[in-house]
């Protein structure tokens, strides 16, 4: 069976005390963790932000048209290895004119320098010659003797014993006896090689290295678990959901150490846990989520090569400099340019219309303005006759509320329903936010006759066998209920465990946006580095549309 080691760190704590005992009938307890930057970005901010990742001696490097990786080793003295391993999200496949890629410190540098001395050493050695010259010794010419023959005596050859003694290369010149000849140092010949020029192709195959299998997964928790507030309460639900993604992979023959340290509050609680020998031996870490902390815990992540999912938040700039970084909850701007892809790819050719609720409008709706230049304004309370009014018979009418308030669709709906009801020939839809998810127990069958489309990066059918199974075995594990939150905190960690777990059984720490063909029970994961070198943020979305035949379609790009 496989081994489950829990290690808690929180010491003499109610709340671990509570969740050791009630993980005793869920584990054993034995010996017991664009390929682009962000969007709506200049060109400026972007290169600020990288050039403050550089380490010493790193420089940035936009490639040219028709450059080659070849001609970057050349260039800048470094090997094709190294270039590779600082940049793990470039390949063959996206090595393209206007990529801006990182060139590590050469280390050639060094090592051309060792060679020059070696090389300068045994030219002295040879200037240790007689009286300082190049002469290994002097030779009497005897009787019968040829240059030839005494070149063959010394070892050298006649072009050498002739460069050695420049007056023999004269045409009158007379070998005599008794005349005095310098022999030369022997100098073996330096083979000329015809350089072959190796494709890119074929530097990127060799630059690849094979990850080692993990027959153990070490996995590291670092999460504020402590608190007896609302945070805690959401990692805590998360943390369990971990711990049941790992006794389901047990049962496929995977096996686990789980260290797990409640992450405190301070600077020095952080430095703590990453002081334990553990912590540069494991092969993933989960979270922490103050920012602060998160900056240590990448530096370590960084250094070991470690895979860091930071759960939480959202805005850590160490995703700039950490390949190794996985930033699940992407910040509203890339949110915000998915949701503009998928709106556009939906509804083409689509008749937009955006109706003000008076009240504060959603971020979502100046990035809906520029796709749509022509929008058509209206403003509520609404009437049947002025929403008729913007209605077009030919083309699929999309309707966008500028605020995600539960009080503005209880002034639309009914509205909306009557004109439905007079007007069944009118191709109606509802555009709608990640927020309407937590209202459909009120107004899911208005969501249904509005066909709506709610955009999210996460979804839960909670009348599914999978949900209510889940549900069922949290509390038989826990004996507590999964917390009332959008999303599921508990399933969020299950399936992250589920999806960073299978990736690193598959390909070991090397694992970052192979394709798993993951269907998550509630999140999925599309994982997409910030540039060639940097971390990665999940540009997973998708709308979730209720039609109007009370079903519940996914639509993804």
């Amino acid at each position: 069976m496989a081994s489950f080691f829990c290690i808690f760190a929180a010491h003499n704590d109610n709340i671990v005390t509570i969740i050791m005992k009630n993980l005793m009938r869920f584990c054993f307890i034995l010996l017991i963790l664009a390929g682009s930057l962000l969007p709506q970005t200049t060109i400026a901010q972007q290169k600020s932000v990288l050039v403050q990742t550089l380490q010493e001696g790193e420089r940035l490097h936009t490639i040219r048209q028709g450059e080659t990786l070849y001609a970057l080793t050349k260039l800048y003295n470094v090997d094709a290895e190294a270039i590779c391993a600082a940049n793990p999200g470039l390949s063959a496949g996206n090595f393209k004119a206007g990529t801006i890629i990182l060139i590590p410190k050469s280390t050639k540098a060094e090592t051309a320098k060792v060679e020059e001395k070696i090389i300068q050493e045994t030219v002295n050695d040879h200037k240790q010659g007689l009286a300082g010259s190049d002469c290994r010794e002097i030779h009497k010419v005897k009787s019968k003797e040829t240059l030839f023959s005494i070149a063959q005596k010394y070892g050298v050859t006649l072009d050498e014993l002739k460069a050695a003694n420049p007056e023999t290369k004269n045409p009158d010149y007379k070998l005599k006896k008794k005349s005095l000849l310098c022999i030369p140092f022997h100098h073996e010949p330096v083979p000329v090689k015809t350089e072959v020029i190796p494709t890119n192709e074929e530097l990127f195959r060799q630059a690849k290295k094979e990850s080692e299998k993990l027959s153990v997964i070490k996995v590291g928790v670092i999460l504020p678990l402590k608190e007896q507030n609302a945070l805690s309460a959401r990692t805590l639900d998360y943390y369990r959901g971990l711990l049941m993604s790992i006794d389901s992979l047990k049962k496929s023959g995977l096996s686990f150490e789980v260290y797990t340290f409640d992450a405190g509050k301070t600077a020095e609680d952080i430095q703590n846990i990453l002081a334990r020998p553990i912590v540069p031996m494991l092969d993933i870490i989960f979270g922490p989520v103050d920012p602060t902390q998160i900056k240590a815990v990448s530096q370590v992540s960084k250094a070991n090569k470690i895979p860091m999912v930071v759960p939480f938040y959202s805005r850590s700039s160490e995703v700039f400099g950490n390949p190794g970084l996985f930033v699940l909850n992407a910040p509203d701007s890339i949110q915000q340019t998915e949701v503009a892809r998928l709106f556009k790819a939906s509804f083409r050719a689509a008749n937009v219309v955006l109706l003000e609720t008076g009240e504060t409008a959603d971020g979502m709706v100046p990035v809906i303005k520029q796709l749509v230049p022509s929008l058509r304004f209206g403003q509520l309370p609404i009437t049947e006759n002025a929403l008729f009014s913007r209605l077009d018979a030919t083309k699929d009418n999309v309707l966008v509320l500028s605020s995600s308030d539960m009080k503005s669709l209880n002034v639309l709906f009914p509205v909306l329903r009557n004109v439905i009801q007079k007007h069944p020939e009118m191709k109606i839809k509802l555009f709608g936010y990640p927020e309407w998810l937590s209202y459909t127990s009120a107004l899911i069958d208005d969501f249904y006759m509005a066909d709506t489309y709610i955009y999210s990066p996460f979804f839960l059918d909670y009348s599914s066998e999978a949900y209510r199974y889940f549900s069922n075995k949290f509390h038989q594990n826990f004996n507590a209920e999964m917390l009332h939150a959008t999303p599921k905190m508990a399933i969020y960690g299950f399936d992250c465990g589920m999806f960073f777990f299978q990736g690193l059984s598959r390909y070991g720490k090397n694992f970052s946006v192979q394709d798993l063909n993951f269907s998550g029970l509630q999140n999925d994961f599309k994982m997409r580095r910030v540039s060639t070198w940097g971390g990665l943020f999940n540009r997973q979305m998708q709308f979730v549309r209720f039609k109007p035949s009370h079903q519940i379609d996914i639509h993804r790009l």
